[in-house]
């Protein structure tokens, strides 16, 4: 490159370089010399001779040219012969060459050409070395370059070829710059010898006994050796060793780079050296060669000594040798930095033959020291100088020795330096020195002693000059001692001085000490003001506050004030101004803080003496408050003056307490109040409102307490200006206390000064509190009472005197009114008020608060009547007023009188009727007729809104009135006025709502009840009101057992919904009345009707027209079918628009009426036809439905009505319907519209898989979905835009793990939240999976307003998830769950309630009703010894429970038995009580039901067991409520004597309740049955009444039971047996589908194969949509071969059956259909997953694997429904793959024993990853290395099965199975025994090491049989187990 770039820009028109054309002509060196080293090494020309070549580099030496090392190797390159060369180069220079770039870059690249390709003999020879490096090389070595030094420290030369090339580099060190000798060392010599590869590391070996190490491997190098390299490189390295064989400057550099400057030993041994031979020009060398590089070396202060010690033995035996030139190189240069160790001795022997220039020399050479000497050695120095001076003062003063001094202060600064400061004013005083000049020199204690001479201190001029230099120049310590001086011993002696000269004197001081004061400590503040400046202070003046700055310290400052506070009555006004005008402004300087000059613990008392001293009474209360906000200066009340109290009490936020006033006034002469008051009251007026009531109150009590107010000498005049003026602010909110005093003061005068102080208080009266105007009131009626009564009453009316005496103070009540009435004048006085100021008087609010006293006033009052007819007082008074005329009216017998007073006089009073005057005690006097009255008023008139009675007091009154005497009160029927048979109305009215039964029985007799019961007036009273139940029945059932011919169309309708009217009396009547009564009974009793009337009824009609059916209405369903079947077609075609808006129809009706409109060729083919039916659309059977056309049956749907209608059929029926809608269109979106909503459950999941953008959710969400269905689209809702809020509950229970899975958290979390408990909405019903999956959606930011989640999913919080302070909210809102969702191997249920307990501190098993309300459901789990003695209320949350253990149910019962609940004792149990209990009698054994009659539990059952049935009660419950109900007392008899069962019988709600076996038995006819079938099924639950009905039906049909039949089996099918199935037809799916009803019972296996196995004994039946629907889990029942027929589509089409009691074989084929079937779904994984999760424990490994990669977050149910082989073959990786969200699910179910399988199976490092510390029984396997033919076992390798390998594993487990992992030979260790197999081959289960026929039996150890060439190391590894056992 080098040379293209110079070829290209120097070549010749010939093409050729001019050097080639010059080497051509001329080849003489000279020529040569022309060109470049760069034109020679790219020059073509022949090769350079030697000769050529040496000269070219001596030319460019000379020209100081230098090249890159590129070009120089070209031209080395180009050298014939090289080697002659450098020779010939060398012998041109026969002396070293300097430093230089050329000679620099020329070595480099020698170094690449030549020196590198030296041979390792060639390095190893010596004198091959010796002759390049001291000879051909020599020139270049002074020039070495990094890169070269590196690289040749690199070749392996010997250490005597070593020392070869560093003696040459040696030789030239002279011409080396630092840099390259440094360079030397350090990249050359250092590199070497630290190198580890040689056979002689350091050289240090090959050293001879003679030969000094450091000299021949470092040489003159060794100055850039540290200690610590030397070390380093040679560990035995001493430099002490070598000490003899070192120059003085060698030593030097020893001394310095060793650490030597630390021990004296080494310097002694230094100087032993230097003692050698010529010592003085060694030292000389050696102290010379300290400091040669400049830096002044530093040695400890022994070191140092004994260096000078040493040094000066040396050379003071030459001092008298010395020329004064000697001694200031000695003492300024070479001594320099050991000087300072110089003694006194050594000075005086310098001293002791020297002259006077010398001398000075020294002092100069000392003084450069000067600072560096200890005080001591400063002044021991300081009196060798004095007594040199002194010996020789003559001498040097002579003019040689002075020549050149120029005055006394140049005199000093030569002859004593800075020592002169060290000297007293005697001292120089000796040498005759001007007092001016020693002020110079002389300490500031000096220059006081100076000054305190007589002669000196009266010289003003002397003194300020010294005060003024001392302050300019002198520090402050100095300053210090001057005044300490100055000041303490002279006090008395400064009082001469002038004023002037102390103020100069303070000023110029303090002017000095502004600089430093920041500095000085509070001491010295306190030092210099409270002593030195003490004298001069009282001079101060404006100009010294000047002065001194603001920012000092607080500290600081307190010590000034105290100063100036210290000489106070020294001061003028004026001064104190000014002390106290620095105090304001230093402090406001200091307010940011708001504390000023505060310290910790510093009350204000020391805050005002430390901060003003005595300063303060110059400052307003305002300045401290400014300066301090929280100043209180009330603390310091006897530290201020009254004008600072007046101005501290002006200002209100100070005013904090009654005491504080009291401090305040307590510092206050009475003589200053006035003063005090005048400035303080304006204030009050101005703030009132931040003056508090006691803090005036306190003021006031002030002023009459030493105000002396009620002094004689204190005027009336005078008393009203305090009370009107000065406390005219602080009366406003007087306090009570205070009005005492008042009072005591002001009504000592005469009536009209009371009267005017009443007045004044008026005024203010709005500011006080009532408890202060209650006082003035008090204290006003005292006045007039005491001493004389009515002492200023003249004449006039007695009301209006009291109302101007009271003014607005209020007005006495009646009780104190009447007591101002003197006994002898009270009429009089009373009369003298009109009617209209008695009422202002009465209707004063709470005037009246006495009634005898109001009374009396009544009875003392002549004007009463007129007062009441025309006086209208507040209706307060009236209340009042009303007892003292109530007794008087209510007992009058005359009619008239009573109108007059009650309808006249007392007519606005009656409404102010109390509880007191209607009761008994009150009334029981009351004339028969004024009670009646009484009655008739508080029933119909009086209102009880605001009264303080009702009406139940009222009936207690009626009550004890009608009971009061004999016989029935207020009737006898010979008393024209008393004989009315409408007693009941007359004397109870509406009040008889109220009535018992036992109150009923008690007023009348038996003999008048048949007169009363049978009234008119008496009969609508009670069928008008609601009266309680038991009376109406008491009272129907005497009426009817008194009068049995009493006509049912004489009673009113009300009564027809009582229970107690006879049976008998509607089945007697005609058809005509039975349909007259019916359809009254319909009107009033809709709602509670009981089908048994209904049906009584109907049993009377004997032809059923179409008026009949008409009539009956809603009750035509209680016709029997046997009358609908004698219907014919035409009367119901022309009733359907009746018939069909009957919704109480029993299947079979529908069916019957159906088949007869049908069969007589009704047409099921539009719409129109549809919609007619009505209700009667459930009768058509489903086949008929797949005949109708699907587009007849959608427009159907239009109408909601008849969408009810089909929601009242069957199953079978609302599936077949919705199937044929779904024909109509296959796309899921225009499905799920067509379908309508309420149907929508019938839609198979797998049509509801939308396209991307089809899914309108405003439909989905108004439909009812299943969980299975909403799971389908869950997941679109996150492309919607739909309120999360607005979703059904039936949308929500499709939240999955899977759909949720692709959502961004925060719409996760909105979900979550929208499934919180709502009450407009029903409850998302919610599984387990679904809710420990938002669980973990939630974990780790769970809020703490627990009603935001799902109620159910607050079951799998854990503790740590709530905080304690609300563990309380939790559990209350977790008592709404449903904990039933739980599984049992979770063991939530005791877990929550152990928490619940430390939470609630439950520490007993008696719950408190407040535990029980908090725990709310979780109250269902309690076991029961919790139940039986907790607080009684726990039955009331019993009643959500769904179901209860027989510990439960007993514990119930103890406590409902002890009769401490709310029901009551059992005695006092009634249909009532069995009501309240609501679900639990449900429950309850027969320690209950023995406590009821059977009437009563037969009345019971009438309601309770219609709620049952519309509840779908579980068949079983209801068979055991029945058997424990039910009199385990059975009598014999051989026919029936309980009454034949009838329709009617049949209808009562609560049969066959009152039938035991034998008597139903009996009393059951075929007929009756058949007619019958449907109700008697759904009624009867117990077994054995269920066998008669099957044993009945077979005799009634003993060819066989037709389909329709055995539809109207229900619960009685299931204790059918094989034989009784067999006998049945079961063709039809709707047979099927009424068999397989879920409510009615469960199937055995045998049963529900026989039932199937018989339908598809049909040709034309098989296992179609409608019937895997029906069948569901029963499909496990049959044979495989049967399953196999099942198609794709019916499986594709029908909902997702329960397969989870079906055999693996089963579940197979199972799977294998489905995974058909939906094969179609595989290109959307999550979609296909959903529709086969129902069948995937049929799955194989290999598909559940597959499942794995598909994001399916497969929640746990569904994997532990895999079979246990496909879990077991599942690895770590595959089922966190396969999990996904629902992983943290493993660990909940840990404990279940499919998961623990799993989990042992697995590694415990796996398992690690998981993150969820699941834990497996088993050892980690212990792993030796593969061999390198062995085959590394794979990570995806299913657990419990072993591979091909090599691998020796150690593997532990627990139990009775082994788990073994890939490896020749694996031991495995069960409970107990070790187990040590060894495979070869194949995969192999390990299960096989237990079983293989090849295991042998060693020390309980199994050994599977091994490869020959395995077995040893199986074999040592069970022989070490066995030896490690214990003995």
């Amino acid at each position: 490159m080098v040379c293209s770039q110079r070829t290209s820009s120097v070549l010749e028109p010939t093409g050729r370089l001019p050097l080639d054309q010059t080497v051509d002509t001329d080849n003489s060196s000279a020529a040569s010399c022309n060109f470049t080293i760069t034109e020679h090494a790219c020059s073509s020309s022949e090769a350079l001779t030697p000769t050529n070549v040496a000269r070219l580099l001596e030319c460019s030496l000379e020209r100081q040219q230098t090249h890159p090392v590129e070009v120089w190797k070209l031209f080395f390159q180009r050298t014939s012969d090289l080697d002659k060369a450098l020779d010939t180069l060398a012998t041109m220079y026969p002396t070293n060459k300097g430093s230089s770039l050329t000679l620099a870059n020329a070595l480099e690249a020698l170094g690449e050409v030549k020196l590198n390709k030296f041979s390792q003999a060639e390095l190893l020879s010596q004198d091959f070395i010796a002759d390049w490096f001291q000879k051909k090389l020599r020139l270049f070595l002074a020039s070495p370059t990094t890169n070269f030094l590196v690289c040749l420290s690199s070749n392996n030369f010997s250490c005597v070829t070593y020392r070869t090339v560093v003696s040459a580099f040696a030789t030239q060190m002279a011409s080396m710059d630092r840099v390259g000798q440094q360079a030397v060392f350090t990249h050359f010599i250092v590199p070497f010898l630290s190198r580890k590869d040689s056979s002689d590391p350091g050289c240090i070996s090959s050293v001879g006994s003679g030969d000094n190490w450091l000299q021949v491997n470092v040489g003159g190098f060794s100055e850039f050796a540290s200690l610590q390299q030397l070390l380093s490189i040679n560990p035995n390295f001493s430099s002490l060793q070598y000490l003899s064989e070192l120059a003085p400057s060698q030593v030097a550099t020893l001394v310095l780079r060793s650490g030597s400057s630390n021990d004296t030993g080494i310097i002694d041994q230094v100087f032993e050296r230097l003692d050698t031979g010529n010592a003085l020009q060694n030292v000389e060398e050696f102290l010379t060669h300290l400091a040669a590089n400049g830096q002044i070396p530093v040695f400890q202060p022994a070191v140092r000594d004994r260096i000078m010690n040493r040094t000066f033995r040396i050379i003071q035996q030459q001092l008298w040798h010395f020329s004064t030139q000697d001694f200031y190189v000695w003492f300024n240069v070479r001594l320099r930095y050991i000087l300072v160790s110089i003694t006194p001795e050594m000075l005086r022997t310098t001293f002791s033959s020297i002259n006077c220039t010398s001398y000075r020399v020294v002092v100069s050479g000392l003084a450069s020291v000067y600072t560096d000497m200890t005080p001591a050695g400063q002044t021991e120095i300081t009196q060798v100088l004095l007594e040199y001076l002194r010996s020789f003062a003559q001498v040097i003063n002579t003019p040689v020795c002075r020549q050149g001094i120029q005055g006394d202060y140049h005199w000093i600064e030569t002859n004593l330096g800075p020592f002169a400061h060290l000297t007293t004013y005697s001292d120089l005083k000796f040498f005759n020195i001007s007092l001016v000049v020693i002020l110079d020199f002389i300490s500031p204690a000096q220059t006081a002693i100076l000054l305190l001479e007589p002669n000196n201190l009266s010289n003003e001029t002397l003194v300020m000059l010294a005060i003024t230099r001392l302050t300019k120049s002198s520090s402050v310590n100095d300053l210090e001692y001057f005044f300490a001086k100055f000041v303490l011993d002279s006090t008395e002696t400064l009082k001469t001085l002038s004023p002037s000269l102390l103020d100069s004197i303070l000023n110029v001081t303090l002017t000095s000490l502004v600089p430093e004061i920041s500095v000085l400590s509070t001491e010295d503040i306190k030092l210099w003001f409270q002593v030195y400046l003490k004298p001069f202070l009282p001079a101060a003046s404006n100009r010294t506050f000047e002065i001194i700055p603001r920012n000092i310290t607080c500290n600081s400052y307190q010590e000034i004030v105290k100063g100036f506070d210290n000489i106070f009555h020294q001061l003028s006004e004026a001064q104190n101004w000014s002390v106290f005008k620095f105090i304001l402004e230093y402090l406001r300087g200091k307010t940011l803080s708001g504390l000023p000059c505060t310290t910790s613990g510093m009350d204000d008392r020391q805050w005002l003496k430390d901060n003003f001293g005595q300063f303060r009474f110059q400052a307003s209360y305002q300045d401290f408050m400014s300066l301090k906000n929280n100043f209180n200066g009330v603390e310091v009340s006897d530290l201020l003056t009254v004008n600072q109290l007046g101005q501290l009490a002006a200002t209100p936020s100070q005013l904090t307490s009654k005491q504080v006033v009291v401090k305040i006034m307590t510092a206050i002469s009475p003589t200053e109040f006035d003063i005090f008051f005048d400035i303080v009251s304006p204030a009050v007026e101005a703030q009132s409102a931040s003056y508090s009531a006691d803090v005036k109150s306190a003021f006031i009590q002030a002023v009459f307490v030493r105000g002396n107010l009620s002094s004689p000498s204190v005027s009336d005049e005078e008393f009203l200006h305090w009370l009107t003026v000065r406390l005219r602010p602080l009366f406003v909110d007087l306090s009570t206390s205070l009005v005492i005093p008042l009072f005591q003061i002001g009504t000592n005068r005469s009536c009209n000064g009371t009267q005017e102080m009443i007045k004044f208080l008026n005024t203010l009266k709005m500011t006080f509190t009532s408890n202060t105007d209650k006082e003035i009131y008090r204290n006003i009626l005292l006045f007039l009472q005491v001493p004389a009564p009515l002492k200023c009453y003249k004449n006039g009316s007695f009301y209006t005197y009291l109302k101007s005496s009271f003014l607005s103070f209020g007005f006495p009540n009646v009780s104190t009114f009447v007591s101002l009435l003197p006994t002898t004048r009270k009429s009089e006085l009373l009369n003298t008020i009109s009617p209209a100021e008695l009422w202002s008087f009465l209707s004063q609010p709470n005037v009246i608060d006495d009634q005898l006293s109001l009374c009396d006033v009544f009875n003392n009052y002549n004007n009463t009547p007129a007062f009441l007819e025309t006086e209208n007082v507040p209706d307060d008074v009236k209340i009042k007023i009303l007892p003292c005329f109530w007794h008087t009216a209510l007992e009058l017998t005359e009619k008239t009188d009573l109108d007059l007073w009650l309808e006249m006089r007392l007519k606005n009073y009656l409404k102010f009727l109390t509880k007191n005057l209607i009761s008994y005690s009150e009334v029981k006097n009351a004339s028969c007729f004024g009670f009646q009255k009484l009655v008739y008023y508080l029933g119909n008139n009086f209102i009880y809104s605001s009264s303080d009675f009702g009406r139940v007091d009222v009936y207690a009154t009626i009550r004890s009135y009608l009971k009061a005497g004999s016989g029935t009160r207020c009737y006898n029927a010979s008393d024209p006025n008393l004989n009315s048979t409408s007693w009941f109305a007359n004397y109870i009215g509406s009040f008889v709502t109220l009535i018992t039964l036992d109150d009923f029985k008690s007023f009348v007799s038996t003999s008048q009840m048949k007169a009363f019961l049978g009234d008119s007036t008496n009969l609508k009273l009670f069928s008008s009101t609601p009266v309680s139940e038991p009376v109406i029945n008491y009272y129907i059932t005497k009426l009817f057992e008194l009068d049995p011919t009493f006509s049912l169309l004489k009673l009113p309708d009300f009564f027809f919904c009582s229970s107690e009217i006879p049976i008998s009396a509607y089945t007697s009547l005609s058809q005509d009345d039975a349909l007259v009564i019916l359809e009254r009974y319909q009107k009033v009793c809709d709602e509670t009707s009981d089908t048994q009337v209904t049906v009584a009824l109907a049993s009377n009609i004997q032809t059923v027209t179409q008026q009949t059916l008409v009539k009956l209405g809603n009750g035509s369903s209680a016709l029997s079918i046997s009358q609908i079947t004698s219907v014919s077609s035409t009367v119901l075609t022309s009733t359907l628009s009746t018939l069909g808006t009957v919704t109480t129809w029993s299947q079979i009706q529908v069916t019957t009426m159906v088949q007869i409109l049908t069969n007589s060729g009704f047409k099921l083919d539009s719409s129109d036809s549809l919609l007619s039916l009505g209700t009667l659309v459930a009768g058509i059977s489903s086949s008929e439905i797949q005949k109708i056309s699907a587009t007849v049956l959608l427009q159907a749907t239009t109408s909601t009505t008849f969408v009810s209608n089909i929601l009242m059929a069957s199953t079978v029926h609302q599936q077949t319907f919705v199937q044929q809608i779904l024909s109509l269109n296959t796309s899921p979106a225009m499905m799920v519209v067509n379908v309508p909503d309420a149907l929508a459950t019938a839609i198979p999941p797998a049509m509801l898989v939308f396209r991307l953008g089809t899914v309108d959710m405003n439909v989905l969400n108004q439909k009812r979905w299943t969980p299975e269905q909403s799971s389908m689209f869950f997941g679109l809702l996150a492309q919607t835009q739909f309120d999360f809020e607005q979703l059904s509950p039936y949308v929500l229970q499709g939240f999955t793990c899977k759909a949720i899975q692709n959502m961004k958290k925060s719409t996760i979390l909105q979900l979550i939240h929208a499934c919180r408990p709502r009450n407009d909405r029903p409850k998302v019903m919610l599984r387990e999976s679904q809710l420990t999956c938002m669980y973990n959606q939630l974990r780790g930011s769970i809020n703490q307003n627990f009603s935001e989640y799902p109620s159910d999913m607050l079951l799998y919080f854990e503790s740590q998830d709530i905080q304690k302070n609300n563990c309380r909210s939790y559990f209350s809102k977790l008592g709404a769950a449903d904990f039933s969702v739980v599984s049992s191997v979770l063991n939530k249920a005791p877990q929550l309630f152990l928490e619940a307990t430390t939470c609630l501190g439950i520490n007993s098993k008696s719950l408190s009703k407040d535990n029980v309300e908090v725990l709310g459901n979780m109250v269902c789990t309690l076991d029961g010894s919790y139940i039986e003695n907790s607080d009684p209320y726990i039955l009331e949350k019993l009643k959500v429970c769904k179901d209860f253990s027989n510990s439960q149910v007993a514990a119930m019962e103890t406590l409902l038995l002890s009769g401490n609940t709310q029901y009551g004792n059992t005695s006092t149990w009634s249909i009532q009580t069995l009501k309240d209990l609501e679900i639990l009698p449900l429950y309850l054994t027969r320690n209950f039901w023995s406590q009821f009659t059977s009437a009563t539990k037969k009345q019971f059952l009438k309601s309770f067991m219609s709620t049952l049935r519309k509840a779908n009660t579980e068949s079983s419950k209801l068979k055991s409520l029945f058997k424990q109900i039910s009199s385990l007392l059975v009598k014999r008899a051989a026919s029936c004597t309980v009454g034949n069962i009838t329709q009617v019988t049949i209808s009562d709600e609560s049969f066959p309740f009152g039938y035991d076996l034998q008597q139903f038995d009996f009393c059951l006819d075929v007929p009756v049955l058949k007619d019958n079938l449907d109700s008697i099924c759904q009624k009867v639950h117990d077994e054995n009444f269920q066998e008669v009905i099957l044993k009945k039906l077979n005799q009634a049909l003993p060819s066989g039971i037709p389909d329709q039949e055995v539809q109207m089996l229900g619960p009685v099918s299931r204790a059918a047996s094989l034989d009784d199935i067999s006998k049945w037809n079961i063709s039809t799916v709707d047979t099927l589908g009424a068999l397989m009803k879920p409510e009615d019972g469960v199937w055995t296996t045998a049963q529900s194969k026989t039932i199937i196995t018989k339908y598809l004994g049909i040709s034309v039946n098989s296992l179609g949509i409608t019937e895997l629907n029906m069948i569901d889990s029963y499909l496990c029942s049959l044979d495989v071969d049967t399953l196999k027929t099942i198609t794709t589509e019916s499986i594709r089409n029908a909902k997702p059956l329960n397969v989870t009691s079906c055999s693996p074989e089963q579940k197979k084929v199972l799977y294998e259909i489905s995974n058909t079937s939906f094969r179609t779904y595989r290109d959307s994984s999550g979609n296909f997953y959903d529709l086969v999760k129902a069948y995937i424990g049929g799955a194989p490994v290999a598909d559940v694997k597959m499942l794995s990669t598909q994001n399916i977050s497969m929640d746990i149910d569904i994997f532990r429904s895999l079979q246990l082989d496909v879990i077991k073959a599942l690895t770590v990786d595959d089922v966190q793959a396969l999990m996904g969200n629902s992983l943290r699910d493993l660990k909940l179910f840990e404990n279940d024993p499919i998961i623990q399988t799993w989990v042992n199976l697995q590694l415990q490092s796996d398992l690690d990853r998981l993150g969820l510390d699941l834990i497996n029984n088993r050892t980690e396997a212990i792993t030796a290395s593969p061999s390198s033919s062995g085959n590394t076992p794979s990570s995806k390798q299913p657990s419990g099965t072993t591979t091909t390998g090599s691998t020796a594993t150690t593997t532990t487990t627990s139990g009775s199975g082994s788990s073994t992992t890939s490896g020749s030979a694996t031991t495995s260790a069960t409970s107990g025994s070790a187990t040590t197999s060894a495979i070869s081959g194949s995969t192999t289960s390990s299960s096989s090491s237990t079983t293989d026929e090849g295991s042998s039996i060693f020390n309980g150890a199994k050994l599977m049989t091994p490869l020959p060439s395995l077995f040893l190391a199986a074999l040592l590894i069970a022989l070490q187990q066995i030896l490690q056992q214990p003995a």
